[in-house]
């Protein structure tokens, strides 16, 4: 009897710290989807949570060299300026709004995948209104880590 007493408060203190913490692996800024494939177009996701008691502000992206980002899905009251190379090729954004405690924004972008890259490391500064910044630039596993896309290689069409 006492052994289940104890597998059960086990249990429920598991159950309790997934609960309590769990929304630490999903609040970061993510990219989606996930996987695509090399030179195909796609349409990319950024899904920005706040993660903090004031509100998000500012958020500043830069692309991966491996998307050519070529069009925007605009959200009303929200702004966003491009970041271009010499060549005006689109390689980063600044989206300006507000995003409340306990809401989440997501914008769509739409790119043309390379042929070559694996992968795709996106890198994002959030800002609060507080003036603190949360920068989503680090490696996998990392508490602030850069969104990756993998990138599978394109099927090749069989002969039939």
């Amino acid at each position: 009897m006492i052994q289940r007493l104890e597998w059960l408060n086990r249990a429920w203190l598991g159950t309790v710290m997934t609960l309590v913490f769990s929304h630490l692996a999903f609040a970061h800024i993510r990219i989606l989807p996930g996987e695509s494939t090399q030179g195909a177009r796609e349409k990319y996701t950024m899904r920005v949570p706040n993660e903090k008691q004031v509100a998000t502000v500012r958020i500043e992206g830069e692309f991966p060299s491996g998307v050519n980002i070529y069009d925007f899905e605009f959200k009303p009251g929200w702004k966003i300026d491009f970041k271009k190379d010499a060549k005006g090729k689109i390689v980063g954004a600044v989206w300006t709004g507000r995003i409340v405690p306990y809401e989440f924004v997501e914008f769509g972008m739409l790119g043309l995948n390379d042929k070559e890259s694996s992968s795709l490391v996106w890198k994002f500064v959030q800002t609060y209104e507080d003036g603190t910044k949360e920068e989503f630039t680090g490696p996998p596993g990392s508490r602030l880590p850069s969104p990756v896309t993998t990138l599978l290689p394109a099927k090749r069409a069989e002969k039939p």
